[in-house]
């Protein structure tokens, strides 16, 4: 998806920087009246020219409208999660799912460094977990702990609706450094 985000933001930032080109080629007088009336007058007479721009101009404007309303609808489904409930619709935003996630991994001392990235699909959330993890544990003991962990806290805010999917992706597993100045470690290495 990262591919189609960045043609449509490539696709409207053309969009504002021909528009913002054509209206300072007015103020400006570039395009003098006479040049316009001729580049106008060559369209009108011919009518497979005039067709064709026609085209390529409804072209533009479909396109355009296609992707705005697939951002707009990508945006706000990707937002926040929202379910009925016996009293009335509740929204969860994808804020509120990280913080949670967060404060499950925070109980975790063996995850030195996280990133959290959650998609919300109609009622499928899925959520991605980049670790950077400390040596000397069991790595999925620690991983599967941490699953059901964020499934029981957020199955319990989300409902039983909401489909959950946990990814867990280690990048990187570190030792301990302790704390010693250069010269002490040097020693240590060496005996």
């Amino acid at each position: 998806m990262k591919v189609f985000n960045l043609f449509v933001h490539l696709f409207a930032i053309l969009a504002f920087l021909t528009l913002g080109s054509l209206l300072i080629i007015v103020s400006l007088h570039i395009l003098t009246v006479e040049d316009a009336v001729f580049q106008l007058q060559a369209l009108y007479a011919s009518p497979a020219h005039s067709l064709r721009t026609g085209l390529l101009g409804l072209f533009f404007i479909m396109a355009g409208l296609v992707f705005t309303r697939l951002l707009i609808k990508k945006k706000r489904q990707s937002d926040a999660l929202v379910y009925q409930s016996e009293i009335g619709p509740i929204v969860v935003s994808v804020t509120a799912i990280e913080d949670t996630v967060k404060k499950v991994i925070k109980r975790f001392h063996l995850v030195k460094d996280w990133r959290t990235k959650v998609l919300i699909q109609g009622k499928e959330v899925q959520i991605i977990l980049r670790l950077v993890l400390w040596s000397g544990g069991r790595i999925q003991e620690l991983l599967l702990e941490m699953q059901e962990q964020i499934r029981l806290r957020l199955s319990k805010m989300l409902g039983p609706s909401s489909r959950l999917e946990i990814t867990c992706d280690v990048h990187r597993i570190e030792d301990h450094e302790p704390d010693l100045p250069e010269i002490e470690r040097q020693e240590a290495v060496s005996v």
